[in-house]
């Protein structure tokens, strides 16, 4: 399995370019970002030769806060988007330059008074139109569920199986899923199963221990057989930690990437 480490939430002492390295000589081959216009100050084409000078590829970046604080809430009707498709555009070319393959939209939060169904039309207009723009810059957009019982409260996407189902419903190559199993172990369970019957729309994998989303060798969840049935799914992409270290964070994540690759 492609073991993946993002810069996020890790290494948080280091400037974004000495995480950059220092994930690499810890032994990932793979790092995530969040924005673009955020730890990192540079161009897309510095970031570029910075990741290929470190040796490591940069699977994914960010476009919006998963609350809509910045890039907006989708889930809301009332709310202009021109502030988010201009955040869009920027994130998909920035994307696209520095040789990244796809991104993360989140839909935001709960609206008070509004219906679900109200809520889930109004994502799926905006994620067309977000969609075509990905198919156009070559750029792969994901949809990310949350928990939103400790980490993000109100968030609308809770469930694995309803991402999916949006997947499939704009059926565009260029939309997919992200399966954070530490949220999703949170809000469904069962977690094999659900990975099991999404499978085919699931783009990307993240990572943290259950409960309190620090190491994966700590918690509730045998990551090790998780690992197995994914790859045994046939799935060839990226397994990313994003997680808050318990321990230092160089022993941490030494300790995380040797537990998951046995």
């Amino acid at each position: 399995m492609k073991i993946g480490l993002c810069l996020e939430m890790a290494l948080l002492q280091m400037p974004f370019e000495a995480r950059v390295e220092k994930a690499a000589e810890l032994g990932f081959k793979y790092v995530e970002m969040w924005w673009v216009d955020g730890s990192f100050k540079g161009t897309p084409e510095q970031l570029a030769k910075l990741a290929e000078q470190a040796g490591v590829k940069i699977t994914d970046t960010v476009i919006n806060a998963p609350d809509g604080s910045m890039g907006g809430n989708l889930t809301d009707p009332c709310q202009n988007m021109d502030a988010f498709y201009k955040r869009a555009r920027m994130t998909l070319d920035y994307t696209r330059e520095a040789q990244i393959p796809a991104t993360i939209v989140l839909p935001g939060n709960r609206v008070p008074g509004l219906d679900e169904k109200t809520m889930e039309e109004t994502f799926v207009e905006r994620l067309k139109s977000l969609v075509e723009m990905a198919e156009k810059a070559g750029v792969t957009v994901m949809i990310e569920p949350l928990n939103d019982l400790y980490d993000h409260p109100d968030h609308w996407l809770t469930s694995s199986d309803k991402g999916a189902a949006i997947c499939r419903r704009i059926g565009s190559p260029r939309l997919r899923m992200l399966f954070d199993t530490y949220h999703m172990r949170v809000m469904e369970g069962d977690m094999v199963k659900h990975i099991e019957r999404n499978i085919d729309v699931i783009a990307h994998f993240h990572a943290a221990g259950v409960p309190g989303r620090h190491e994966v060798f700590i918690g509730e969840t045998n990551y090790p057989f998780v690992l197995k049935k994914i790859e045994g799914m046939g799935y060839q992409g990226a397994f990313g930690l994003e997680y808050s270290p318990s321990l230092d964070d160089e022993t941490s994540l030494k300790q995380s990437l040797a537990y998951l690759q046995g």
